[in-house]
């Protein structure tokens, strides 16, 4: 591969990169819901998921997905499935009133009272 070719990729993919996307907007809205160990969390999940699709398209796992319908398909069923099993439950919980995560009051880090 070329140095130019290395670089026009670079210039292609970095505003996708730095442009914020579902992941920041995930871990903000548990960090200000919740705690900065929410966020914490959601990031590291996000990060877990993002290098388990990379590691899979590294090994041609996508791929042979996106060329076969039939694996195609069944993706597309299981995670049909896995959303419908998610709404399910949640919709159970919200039926017997369980909040799934305790609300918190969220503060600047300039609001805390200082000693003096």
């Amino acid at each position: 591969m070329q140095w130019h070719q290395v670089l026009g990729f670079v210039v292609a993919v970095a505003p996708l990169t730095l442009t914020p996307g579902t992941s920041f907007t995930l871990v903000t809205q548990q960090v200000i819901a919740g705690s900065r160990s929410d966020g914490v969390r959601a990031a590291f999940g996000s990060a877990c998921g993002l290098l388990v699709h990379a590691t899979f398209a590294a090994i041609g796992l996508s791929a042979l997905v996106m060329s076969s319908t039939r694996a195609l398909t069944l993706v597309k069923l299981l995670g049909g499935i896995y959303l419908i099993w998610l709404g399910v439950t949640t919709w159970r919980s919200a039926r017997r009133g369980v909040e799934p995560t305790a609300r918190r009051r969220w503060r600047l880090p300039s609001s805390t009272p200082t000693p003096g």
